[in-house]
């Protein structure tokens, strides 16, 4: 079993203590890097569709030196922000070393201690290179004989792993009858799903079904095998006339 999580755009250096792992793909990241370099500010802003003052930043993540982070530390996404790290045991992080996976466009695969700078590179942008094909080989051999894989992921990212018994994540609301999907609800719940395994050590199918956090539950309506339906019911509120 895997679970896979997306990265997050925003990212920050962090001091951290916890034992530190190198990146698993470095030749592939390396070249990619030297691609990269290639690109002047305007150019980043043209194919990044980023400002500027982005574009700038960018540019100096890619040609100076920046400190190193754990991954897990170093973004700063909501899924991220949803974890409680400073309260995990060591049995946590030892459950996040077993299973969990951060997706990238720039280093292809990350565990989360993997020793990370700051970078900005998403699978959607349009450069000469297609980043779905340039990671295909790799990353499809380090997921190949697991399971199955649980994405929390987003589409962009999930779709970087061809594999059989990828299970997708799917929150919902439901108000009054009506399901709904909310992009930050979606964030947030994919994060508060992670703490929740993490925190129950879930390693089965069936536990993972039996999960209740913040009023989602499990739908096998509208579930399938590869399609995991969460739905979270929200009381409507009125307004006293």
């Amino acid at each position: 079993m895997k679970i896979i999580i997306s990265p997050a755009k925003v990212m920050k250096y962090k001091q951290s203590n916890i034992d530190k792992s190198k990146i698993i793909f470095p030749k592939k990241t390396s070249e990619l890097l030297e691609y990269l370099k290639q690109f002047s500010v305007e150019q980043l802003h043209d194919y990044m569709k980023i400002s500027f003052k982005m574009a700038n930043t960018v540019y100096d993540y890619y040609h100076n030196d920046h400190p190193y982070t754990p991954a897990i530390f170093c973004y700063q996404g909501t899924v991220f922000k949803q974890l409680s790290l400073n309260t995990y045991s060591q049995e946590d992080f030892e459950y996040l070393n077993k299973y969990l996976n951060i997706m990238s466009a720039y280093y292809g695969v990350l565990k989360y201690n993997t020793n990370i700078i700051p970078y900005r590179l998403d699978m959607t942008m349009k450069f000469d290179i297609d980043l779905y094909k340039y990671w295909q080989l790799e990353i499809n051999e380090y997921f190949k004989d697991e399971d199955y894989i649980i994405s929390l992921a987003s589409k962009e990212f999930s779709k970087m792993i061809n594999h059989p018994n990828l299970i997708n994540i799917d929150f919902v609301q439901d108000k009054a009858g009506k399901l709904t999907r909310n992009a930050m609800y979606i964030k947030q719940a994919r994060g508060k799903m992670l703490e929740t395994m993490v925190k129950h050590k879930i390693t089965s199918l069936d536990d993972l079904k039996n999960i209740v956090f913040d009023d989602y539950c499990y739908n096998e309506e509208l579930s399938t095998s590869n399609n995991y339906v969460f739905i979270r019911n929200i009381k409507l509120t009125y307004k006293k006339i």
